[in-house]
């Protein structure tokens, strides 16, 4: 069983970062016939998402929340002993783009870096990654960025596709303190085509046929996000003892209106505790559980403590959940940028 308390784990802090530029559902008439948009609004949820201006990157999306996280917490290069981004569109094929952000961002040498590709339950194993790190000895603070920009194969031919996604990037700290992380991963890897984007990759490298964007099978998606990931949010609280009407919210991937109202009855859960953002930045995959806390302690009252749980599923398949506190004060606001990172490509 893949679970774990983590001690002597504090969350320090959480900034997220979106593209200034807001796109309205509504717009999506200029692709498909405005009864189609609508019953997509209701059913999703999604009223408007924020995209990049073409040149933006996930990796971009990340660098403006963590250096106004670290500038917020008075943190130079020195303070950082591992990197972590987690992404499902890296900004090339080599080397990992956790290397262009360690640059970028200015963190010492001895400092662990590495890039993982995952989608929806990112954040979720990201703090697992570092939690673990912290705990064992290896580093004292680490830093998990999570971002997604898909800049090159976009499907506008279908609704669910082409209103579905926006853009966003993610930082937070993570550091040897005095509270704990309990967490519970999975995965089953017979779901791969489930979601899934096959060309252009090394088994199938050519481009001129086949699909070159994300495909859905979204019966099965449903069918996986609606059974396993109740049952994953039962079985964490009866192992670490703790009921879920105890934790302050529950932080869901943000994957549709729909699916977070499905998860919410299964497990007995008043939708007053499952935040949503979506409706104004959409499903950003990776980093919707922490744009989704960002969002709500936009709405909160300074000097809160939250008690979470969180729970990130799809691509993979992969699902977990998480717990830990953060101080409401600790999650910087929303950053709008139109902020790239300026390069020749040679």
């Amino acid at each position: 069983m893949i679970s774990k308390k983590f001690c002597n784990i504090s969350i320090e802090g959480l900034a997220c970062a979106v593209p200034s530029k807001a796109v309205l559902s509504q717009e999506l008439t200029d692709l498909f016939d405005a009864n189609s948009v609508n019953r997509f609004v209701a059913a999703t949820g999604i009223k408007q998402r924020h995209v990049t201006n073409g040149k933006q990157t996930g990796s971009d999306l990340c660098y403006v929340a963590a250096k106004k996280l670290m500038a917020e917490k008075s943190l130079n290069g020195d303070d950082i002993d591992a990197l972590v981004f987690v992404t499902q569109f890296p900004d090339y094929k080599i080397p990992s783009t956790a290397y262009v952000l360690q640059y970028r961002l200015g963190l010492k040498q001895d400092c662990l870096v590495f890039d993982v590709n995952l989608g929806c339950s990112a954040f979720i194993n990201g703090i697992y990654f570092l939690a673990g790190l912290i705990e064992s000895g290896t580093i004292n603070r680490g830093l998990l960025l999570v971002g997604d920009v898909d800049m090159e194969y976009q499907n506008t031919s279908d609704i669910s596709f082409a209103g579905m996604f926006g853009d966003a990037g993610s930082a937070c700290l993570i550091a040897k303190g005095t509270d704990f992380v309990n967490g519970m991963i999975r995965s089953d890897g017979s779901g791969y085509k489930t979601i899934w984007t096959p060309k252009p990759g090394a088994r199938f490298p050519q481009k001129n046929n086949g699909p070159l964007f994300k495909t859905m099978n979204g019966e099965d998606t449903f069918t996986f996000t609606i059974t396993k990931v109740p049952k994953l949010l039962k079985e964490f609280c009866n192992t670490f003892e703790t009921p879920i009407e105890s934790f302050d919210y529950c932080i869901l991937h943000q994957a549709n209106l729909m699916v977070l109202q499905q998860i919410a009855k299964k497990i007995k859960l008043d939708m007053s505790k499952v935040p949503v953002s979506l409706d104004k930045y959409g499903n950003t995959d990776g980093s919707s559980i922490p744009v989704t806390i960002v969002d709500l302690c936009e709405k909160l009252k300074k000097g809160e403590r939250l008690n979470l749980i969180a729970s990130g599923f799809g691509v993979g398949l992969s699902w977990g959940v998480i717990s830990f506190t953060v101080a409401s004060d600790d999650v910087l606001p929303m950053i709008l940028t139109d902020d790239y990172y300026k390069e020749d490509y040679i």
